[in-house]
């Protein structure tokens, strides 16, 4: 007989409903009982049943938070996009959202205890979120756009619980609920004029006790061999009968005593006080003289020697433009693009402008910015980042609609236009470092070795447009007029290809028995050579070459974007059969 395995889970029926069922306000019974109802009194398996999972497996942005793992979950929406926010869903009693509800107990059998869900302040959190909320009769959508949302939103998604991995009773969302089972957990003496012991229950109150006494010094009086002894309420006690004992300390043993007080010291038998340490050696750098050691205790040594100091690092800010890409257009084409910047501070101030700029002109300056939290920067040493929480700030957006230029030099037969971002943000916070100092070095501007100091039109990565005129290609039975290819190229029927013939041009030409001709912009360099293969290939230009010598003529765009722009066209002195791709050069 196979051996039976207790496991426990959610109960459910044959019937349910996928939307929580209400009764009117004026009738006296209920909807359901225990495990499934909104709040109240139910009972778990495990601690763990206590927890909200937001990120269960097989779940995606975009969708409100469901899995079978969750036995108390609340209404959570996760943005599948960055700019767009998250949010919770409340019941219109504004204090529960899924089955959790303010004041709820659980009992919990793994631990034998009850568990009551808490949030301190509540009614207040709930206000500072008011930009953030949208209210109706029958819910209160609360959204993380704002400072407060967010905020709002952190506590509900908390399921701490008092005494799980180091979380205090002040701290936990999910309390322990005494009832009426009081116990003493802790207490403290104060050391003043009465010496006051308080004692702490787990229901929060406190019980002084006054009237104790402790020692707070004493004195040993070497003349009369006695200890005196002082307490808090200014009371004293001798001690008789102490003998005094002499003692002497060689020479450079590391000893030392001062007033009956033996100490440790590091006293050298190096004569040389300039002597200096010949590399690093933990935290002393090589360079190091003897005479800045000598006097330091033996743990003061051993603390340098095997903790040195290590300096913090930082996250330098980021900048970003959003919408456009390094591209080849074509001259006298409108580039429609819609473009915002984006800065993230990191260990940076905050942002306070940021411009997108088209070469060196601004085309749109925003101090007013979307701010959003983003993720923060983690701890080092321990010590938690000071210049947390992280923010990210975004601009409006800026409706581009550009003409791409012609080139005006022969020397340069492709125009670039080029897109970034810039930014200033405020000087950030100095951080700890190994030893809980605070960094002593000089702030810096994008220097992850330095704290960050403030910057002004911090530019971003830019992006190119590369404008250039196409060429064009064909094939003919018989042998074309220049008259036919200009009229081929500007009616649309020609091979357009926007790319540019600024070096080697590759056409698959795949004719059969036809004349090939090709053409280019005419302050690209003029093709010499072309290139089949290893015995199909020479020179261009002349009555002997496969393509003769180019001619120039005028060329209108056949999306009329340009017009009037010469080109130089080549024609094959003859027909020729299946030839593709063919590679031609400027030498």
């Amino acid at each position: 007989m196979a051996k039976n395995t207790f496991i426990y889970k959610n109960p459910i029926s044959a019937e349910y409903k996928d939307y929580s069922v209400s009764v009117e306000r004026q009738k006296t019974f209920g909807t359901n009982y225990s495990t499934l109802m909104i709040g109240g009194y139910m009972e778990v398996f495990r601690l763990s049943d206590l927890n909200f999972d937001i990120n269960p497996p097989g779940h995606t942005p975009g969708r409100i938070v469901e899995w079978t793992g969750n036995t108390i979950p609340i209404v959570y929406y996760e943005s599948a996009l960055s700019f767009l926010p998250n949010s919770i869903r409340l019941n219109p009693d504004n204090i529960s959202s899924g089955r959790r509800k303010l004041g709820m107990l659980v009992y919990v059998y793994e631990t034998d205890q009850i568990y009551q869900y808490l949030i301190p302040d509540y009614e207040q959190k709930f206000n500072e979120a008011s930009g953030s909320t949208f209210i109706s009769d029958y819910e209160t959508i609360v959204e993380d756009k704002t400072p407060g949302g967010q905020d709002f939103i952190n506590l509900w998604l908390d399921s701490s619980i008092e005494g799980v991995n180091g979380v205090t009773r002040e701290n936990a969302r999910w309390r322990k609920f005494w009832g009426l089972d009081w116990q003493i957990t802790g207490g403290t003496i104060q050391y003043n004029s009465t010496g006051d012991l308080n004692l702490f229950s787990n229901s929060g109150n406190t019980i002084t006790i006054t009237g104790l006494t402790t020692i707070v010094s004493g004195t040993y009086f070497s003349g009369e061999s006695t200890l005196t002894l002082y307490n808090n309420l200014g009371g004293e006690v001798d001690i008789t009968g102490f003998t005094d004992s002499l003692v002497s300390v060689s020479a450079n043993t590391g000893l030392g005593i001062v007033d009956q007080t033996l100490y440790t010291i590091y006293n050298t038998t190096l004569d040389n006080p300039t002597l200096e340490v010949p590399e690093d050696v933990g935290g002393f750098d090589a360079g190091t003289q003897l005479e800045t050691l000598t006097g330091l205790t033996l743990v003061e040594m051993f603390d340098i020697l095997l903790f040195p100091t290590i300096e913090p690092t930082y996250t330098i800010p980021t900048i970003s433009l959003y919408g456009a890409t390094n591209s080849i257009v074509e001259v006298g084409s409108t580039l429609e693009i819609d473009l915002y910047a984006d800065g993230i501070k990191n260990d940076a101030g905050i942002y306070t402008k940021l411009r997108v700029i088209r070469n060196s002109l601004p085309l749109l300056t925003d101090t007013v910015l979307d701010e959003r939290s983003v993720g923060d920067i983690p701890p080092q040493f321990g010590f938690p980042d000071p210049n947390n929480p992280n923010s990210g700030f975004t601009s409006d957006i800026y409706n581009e609609s550009y003409v791409i230029p012609a080139p005006t030099s022969s020397s340069q037969p492709e125009t670039e236009t080029f897109y970034k971002a810039d930014g200033d943000y405020e000087r950030g916070l100095k951080k700890l470092d190994s030893k809980e100092e605070i960094d002593e070095r000089n702030f810096q501007v994008l220097q992850p070795t330095a704290p960050q100091e403030a910057n002004t039109e911090y530019t971003s990565t830019p992006y190119k447009y590369t404008g250039i005129y196409p060429y064009f290609w064909g094939l003919s039975v018989n042998d074309p007029t220049m008259n036919e290819i200009v009229q081929d190229i500007t009616g649309g029927t020609a091979n357009k290809v926007l790319i540019s013939a600024q070096n080697t041009m590759t056409i698959n030409f795949g004719g059969a028995s036809e004349y090939l001709w090709f053409a280019h912009f005419e302050w690209y360099p003029e093709k010499k050579r072309y290139f089949f293969d290893g015995q199909n290939n020479g020179g261009i230009g002349g009555p002997d070459n496969l393509f003769r010598t180019p001619v120039t003529a005028s060329v209108d765009s056949p999306e009329g974007y340009w017009s009037g722009i010469n080109f130089k066209i080549y024609v094959t002195n003859y027909q020729t059969s299946t030839f593709s791709p063919v590679d031609l050069l400027n030498s």
